[in-house]
């Protein structure tokens, strides 16, 4: 897995934008764009029982409403 491409589709989703919409800009489909954010929504909730990466710490504190 592309990480990376995982923390675009959540940061996008954080702006606001729509699965379709991310979707469009990140060039597949709204499902696919769902599953992204839903994968680093399920790693944000259970980051005490599972150890995340520096830069998804990073992430998380651009958003803190979270």
């Amino acid at each position: 897995k592309n990480l990376k491409r995982y923390y675009q589709a959540w940061e996008l989703r954080q702006q606001g934008k729509t699965y379709k919409k991310i979707g469009e800009i990140m060039g597949f489909s709204k499902s696919w764009a769902g599953t992204m954010v839903s994968f680093i929504n399920f790693k944000i909730k259970y980051q005490k029982q599972r150890r995340i990466s520096g830069e998804l710490k990073e992430l998380v504190k651009k958003y803190p409403n979270i």
